[in-house]
This record gives C-alpha cells, sequence and structure tokens, in this order.
C-alpha cells in the first residue's frame, strides 16, 4: 500500500463497505472471522470502551456473511470488499469462506439512536429502526406461504396509521408482543425463505438504556429492550450465532433474562482481546505507512493504555483508534508538519463526558481523594462491580460501582501485573494523557466563574480572607475542597496553592486584584488579594504537613509566617 495521507485516513466512518470503496486505511481483523463463526457460542456480547470500532467490526461481520437475497449464489460483492485481506489471501480460511462468506441472512441493528425525552418518543425510535428493517425485507411480503403480517403492522405503527401508546399513556400489549417478537419472527421468515438459519447483531445495546437513566425511564426502557434481546436470542432454532456489542455489562437477570447460550467478551478476554480496537503493533505499522514512526511513544503516552477489565486477562493493551486515526488525519492534513504536531484530547468531544461531572460531584472526602490520587498518575484498587446498572450510577454510588462504570467506559483502565487483594478486586489507573485531559477540560468547566455556586462560594472566600475571618475562610475552603477535583499542580502544597490560587483568581476585580508568585522561587509569598482602594491585603502561604501532630503543624505555621514576615 503506498504511503497514506490525510484523504484515506477514515475518521468516524463505520460502514466497512463505504470504507473500502473509499480505498480508506483498514486495519485487517479479519482473521477474527473464523473463530467468531465457529466457536460453540451461540450469542457473543462483545464489550469496549465507546469509539473502539465497534460498529465496524460488525459491519465487517455482516458484509462477510449476507448474501444476496435477489441471487443467493452471487458473491461477488464479497470478492470486491475481501480481496486483499487476510481472510481471502491466505489459504487456511478458504474452507472459511466457501461455507460463510455470503452465505447467511443478516439482521443488523444499531440502537445508538434509540432515545427521546420521554419513554413514548424512545419507543418509536426503535419502532422506525425496525421499521427500516421491515423497508429492507419487503420482499419477503410476496412470498404467501409466510405470515408476514408483522412487517406491515410495525410500518404502520411507524407511519402513525396505528397508535403507538394509548389515551392513558400505556402501551398495548399487542404492540409490545410485537416489538418483542419482531427480530426473531424476521429470522424466521428468513430461514424458510432461504433454508439458513439467520444471523442477528444488535450494536449498542445499552446506549437506550443509559439514555433512559438520564431522562428518568430506565424501568420502561429496560422491559423493551429486556423483552427484544430475551425472546430473539434464547434458544432459537432459526437463529445460528448472535452478536450484541455496548460499554458496560448490565444484570444479566435483570437484561439477558432467559438467555443462557451466550458468552460475554470485555476489553482484554481472550480469544478476542485484539479484535477491536488498536494494538501497539498494529499502531506501530499504521505511523510507519504515514511515515510517522518516530512519533510512537508520544502517540503511546496520549491514546495507549486500555488493559482488560479482569485483572488475569490476557490480551495486550489497546489503543483507541478514533483518537489514533484522529490524530494522524490531523498530522497529516496539509499545513500541518507531521514531525511536530502535537497530540491532542480528540475523545472529549466524541461523545458526552458527563460521567466525569458525576466522579467530580462525589460527596465524600475519601472518594473525592482517591479521584484526586489517579489524577496524580497513582493508582487506587476497587471490587469490581460486574452486574452494574445505569441507575446505581449516581454522586452518591459508592466508589467500586463508579469505578467498575468507569472501566468499562474507559476512564479507567487495569494495571497489568498488579496483583489485587482478592480475585474480584481490581488495581486501577487513568489510561492515558488524554483521558486524563478529559477529567481536566470537564473540571474546568465545572470549576469556575460560570459556575454560579461556585464563583459565589469563591467570593465568600476572598471576603474572609480580606475581612481577618479565618474561621469562615477555613470552612469555606475545606467545603470546597472536598468538591474540587485538582486541574492543576497536583504535588504537596503546589495542589492547595493551585486550588487556591484558581478559586481566588476568578474572583478578582476593580480595585480587588490576585496575584500568585509559584513560579517566582523562594522568596515571594505564594497568594497575595489586595482590595486597593481599602489598602487592605490577605498574604497566603501554603505549606504541608505530613503529620497530624499539631506540634508539626504548628512549626510549619510559625515557618510560614517567618516567610512572610521576612519578606514583608
Amino acid at each position: 500500500m503506498p504511503k497514506i495521507t490525510s484523504d484515506n485516513i477514515p475518521v468516524g466512518v463505520t460502514d466497512f463497505e463505504k470504507l473500502r470503496n473509499l480505498n480508506a486505511v483498514y486495519i485487517d481483523k479479519t482473521p477474527f472471522l473464523k473463530s467468531l463463526l465457529t466457536s460453540s457460542t451461540e450469542v457473543f456480547l462483545l464489550l469496549r470502551p465507546r469509539r473502539f470500532g465497534k460498529t465496524l467490526s460488525m459491519s465487517m461481520l455482516q458484509n462477510f456473511l449476507e448474501l444476496n437475497y435477489e441471487n443467493p449464489g452471487d458473491r461477488s460483492r464479497q470478492e470486491a470488499l475481501f480481496k486483499d485481506l487476510k481472510v481471502r489471501t491466505e489459504k487456511k480460511y478458504q474452507d472459511l469462506c466457501e461455507n460463510f462468506m455470503g452465505r447467511y441472512p443478516v439482521i443488523s441493528i444499531s440502537l445508538k439512536d434509540a432515545e427521546g425525552a420521554n419513554f413514548e418518543e424512545a419507543a418509536c425510535k426503535v419502532i422506525s429502526i425496525f421499521a427500516e428493517l421491515a423497508r429492507k425485507f419487503k420482499f419477503l411480503r410476496k412470498n404467501k406461504d409466510l405470515d408476514t403480517l408483522f412487517l406491515k403492522r410495525i410500518q404502520d405503527l411507524n407511519n402513525n396509521t396505528e397508535p403507538v401508546f394509548k389515551t392513558d399513556g400505556s402501551m398495548p400489549g399487542s404492540t409490545a408482543s410485537l416489538i418483542n417478537e419482531f427480530l426473531k419472527r424476521l429470522a424466521e421468515c428468513l430461514k424458510e425463505t432461504y433454508q439458513k438459519q439467520a444471523i442477528v447483531i444488535i450494536d449498542e445495546y445499552d446506549v437506550p438504556l443509559q439514555k433512559a437513566t438520564v431522562h428518568g425511564y430506565y424501568d420502561d426502557m429496560l422491559i423493551l429492550i429486556r423483552g427484544i434481546l430475551s425472546t430473539t436470542l434464547k434458544d432459537d432454532k432459526n437463529l445460528y450465532r448472535g452478536y450484541v456489542t455496548g460499554c458496560l455489562r448490565i444484570a444479566h437477570q435483570s437484561i439477558f433474562t432467559g438467555v443462557n447460550n451466550f458468552d460475554c467478551y470485555s476489553l482484554g478476554e481472550a480469544p478476542y482481546a485484539d479484535f477491536i480496537g488498536l494494538t501497539k503493533a498494529e499502531t506501530e505499522n499504521l505511523l510507519k505507512k504515514c511515515g510517522m514512526e518516530k512519533r510512537l511513544p508520544e502517540v503511546l503516552a496520549w491514546y495507549d493504555g486500555y488493559n482488560g477489565i479482569a485483572a488475569d486477562s490476557t490480551g495486550n493493551g489497546m489503543l483507541c483508534p478514533w483518537s489514533v486515526l484522529k490524530f494522524l488525519s490531523r498530522a497529516l492534513a496539509e499545513g500541518n508538519d507531521p514531525a511536530t504536531f502535537r497530540p491532542q484530547n480528540f475523545w472529549a468531544n466524541s461523545s458526552g463526558n458527563d460521567i466525569i461531572e458525576i466522579c467530580m460531584r462525589h460527596p465524600r472526602d475519601t472518594d473525592t481523594m482517591k479521584i484526586q490520587n489517579l489524577l496524580e498518575g497513582n493508582t487506587e484498587e476497587i471490587t469490581l462491580r460486574e452486574f452494574t446498572s445505569y441507575p446505581q450510577i449516581t454522586a452518591k454510588s459508592s466508589f467500586d460501582i463508579f469505578g467498575t462504570l468507569m472501566l468499562y467506559t474507559g476512564y479507567f483502565t487495569v494495571v497489568r501485573g498488579a496483583v489485587p487483594e482478592a480475585p474480584n478486586r481490581a488495581v486501577i489507573k487513568i489510561p492515558n494523557k488524554e483521558i486524563r485531559q478529559c477529567f481536566f477540560e470537564k473540571a474546568g468547566e465545572i470549576f469556575n466563574q460560570d459556575n454560579d455556586e461556585w464563583f459565589s462560594q469563591g467570593l465568600d472566600l476572598r471576603d474572609s480572607f480580606l475581612n481577618g475571618d479565618a474561621d469562615r475562610a477555613e470552612e469555606i475552603a475545606g467545603k470546597m475542597l472536598r468538591l474540587f477535583v485538582s486541574v492543576r499542580d497536583t504535588a504537596y502544597e503546589s495542589f492547595y496553592h493551585g486550588f487556591l490560587a484558581g478559586v481566588l483568581g476568578m474572583t478578582g476585580s476593580s480595585g480587588i486584584s490576585i496575584t500568585s508568585n509559584q513560579e517566582n522561587g523562594d522568596g515571594f509569598s505564594d497568594v497575595i488579594i489586595k482590595n486597593n482602594p481599602a489598602r487592605i491585603a490577605a498574604i497566603l502561604e501554603f505549606k504541608k504537613s505530613v503529620s497530624n501532630d499539631p506540634d508539626v503543624m504548628d512549626s510549619l505555621c510559625n515557618k510560614a509566617l517567618k516567610q512572610i514576615e521576612d519578606q514583608a
């Protein structure tokens, strides 16, 4: 392949056929097809953080398998799409291609857009997704031997020619049954038509539940999604394989009721550890093709470090494809120098970071300290809550519940090689610079003068210092510190310096100045607040004690006071 340019880096392209027709970069994951299609597992639950390439992986699978419904013997499309990939060029996959390539009916949906301000809107989005399938497979209605009335009914619901909800806001039982059984009945029709069991792909299964949590209709959405998954995937003779993707493993007993034929594969779990995402070797090879191999250490520092959820994960540490490709695209763009273009935080704006805001508003002092410790590059240990559900995640959640969610969504990672206290525990850290920057940016949004509550507290703190009210200043500063996760300098007393300098700095106004002299070395007070018209000043000098001994702290305070007096 010729040297890669910014024009053939497929940032945001999730359709495999489109990507291949664009002659864009594709990291060949086709060798995984053999295990995915021939293993004894009937239903796969593949969990990865967002922007890891789940949708593209499922699109590749669909394009490899899906038969030509008008001419089932025609596999020319697959021949073109996969012609130079390993599944076609390596002899060991010859039988796989013969038996599977273009041989199966495929039902594929994505639930990423199944959301709304209320349950009615979200349910209608699910119906719309199913109606699109009904349009795709409308040719089945020509077969008078098939019971295809459900295809017409779903379209009637979508077109509002049949009401989705009754006047009291409830969903009729017949409508609920139609939604629950739609995919199963479609698989049955395809099996009868082509004498082949169907493949069912459900991408981003947990997004509707995440959105429902935000808007307050989780229980209703849980019932809907549980009905679809359980009915579609449970021991169905018309189903050959099912593939479900998402970020979070929600409690089996609450979402996969009765589905006992599935296996869950999280990040780092063999044999699919390297299937979704970029390995270090793949990234290094990609950089070489871009003529940027010398940038590897920077790319790894910013985008590497996603290890498996389980402490005994066997796979490689992974990189986020979205971030790596975004960096390469920008670095190779006209006007930029690939040798010096700096890595940036591309992950933050690819989706919401509301979970970080919940993190930073954690009410317990001990949990805030744990988060601060992680931001300093250190580790913490948590008990893994494998069956966490979204409504459990609030600012009052235990750090174990919160930490498990952050693991699944990619904000934390397991420390490879670290030995936790028990098998159900994990040692965690923030994976890389990009994710740490996500925390920094979110904190910058929360803790600034646009936050009325925060700004008001900053003003009270400033005035307490100027009025000489030490008790009030201590009370306010303590409260703010318990809520605040530092985004500045976190080393010893410089953390408190950075915190107070930032808080007070946003309260400067006409006649009142706040200066920080941290960079000027010894001999300067850390922070000075001046009310110039009143000729009043407050001088702050910071010291950190590693001991709770009052004598030690008194000694440090006296040292700080002497510094102020000596330099006055």
